[in-house]
């Protein structure tokens, strides 16, 4: 047999190319198909979200929570806040988590530990910050605009009351454009991120608030179960650990 031309052989060795661009990017996939191509699960907070990494120990192994005997681990002064009594935290955690139209706000709380947040694409998200230590509130959009002030990072020191939500468009779901109706963002957390940690604010906290626009800002975002959760770190623990479970219903909140 007579060897391929060599417009043949070019277009053999391209066809895979040509194959994986006619494959959706995540800029042109629907929320259910980011849903199940990234193997998100509910997220405690809102939305859905995957731990892709955890210093020392397998992602989304440890349910949210310190691996103390692994390797990678930086000391704490957060020993209290753990039933054991252990300080060390996994140094850096990182996770997807991924707001949608269904479920589009982060509810209110605050972990001592520092946060960045990372945009990939979608709608923007807009964080609410509260910090108590100069009673101050502050609104930061993560988008891609950064002619519009969007930010492709957004930086939270640990201790600030954190919330948001989602700017969707403003037509209806099935009118509006598949990547618009959803943010997929990377969130970095150092000490790693321990529920432990990790504190729902309370509807009381609110009220006590000087600041009537903070007052008003705020308490849309305390959480609809916060008298059941209350200030109880065991029972924010318990809560959380079942999304983690494989067999979570993923169904029910997208």
């Amino acid at each position: 047999a007579s060897a391929p031309s060599r417009h043949a052989r070019n277009a053999t060795t391209q066809h895979p190319a040509v194959t994986a661009c006619a494959m959706p990017t995540v800029h042109e996939m629907g929320s259910k198909e980011l849903v199940a191509a990234l193997g998100l699960v509910p997220h405690p907070e809102g939305g859905f979200f995957l731990e892709t990494w955890r210093s020392g120990c397998a992602p989304m192994s440890t349910m949210g929570q310190t691996d103390c005997d692994a390797e990678g681990t930086v000391p704490t002064d957060r020993g209290g806040r753990r039933p054991d009594g252990r300080g060390e935290r996994n140094s850096l955690t990182s996770i997807y988590w991924f707001p949608t139209r269904a479920s589009p706000r982060l509810l209110l709380a605050v972990n001592l530990s520092d946060h960045v947040h990372y945009y990939h694409c979608g709608a923007p998200f807009e964080y609410t910050l509260y910090h108590p230590a100069t009673q101050t509130l502050e609104r930061v959009v993560l988008g891609p605009d950064v002619a519009a002030g969007q930010k492709l990072q957004v930086c939270v020191k640990g201790g600030t009351w954190k919330c948001g939500r989602l700017l969707v468009p403003q037509e209806s779901a099935a009118a509006a454009e598949p990547g618009q109706q959803h943010c997929l963002l990377g969130e970095a957390v150092g000490p790693g991120f321990d529920f432990h940690d990790f504190t729902w604010v309370q509807a009381e906290q609110v009220v006590a608030l000087g600041d009537a626009d903070a007052r008003a800002t705020l308490t849309p975002y305390v959480h609809e179960r916060i008298a059941e959760l209350g200030g109880d770190a065991a029972a924010t623990v318990k809560d959380a650990e079942g999304h983690y479970a494989e067999d979570v219903a993923e169904e029910s909140k997208r």
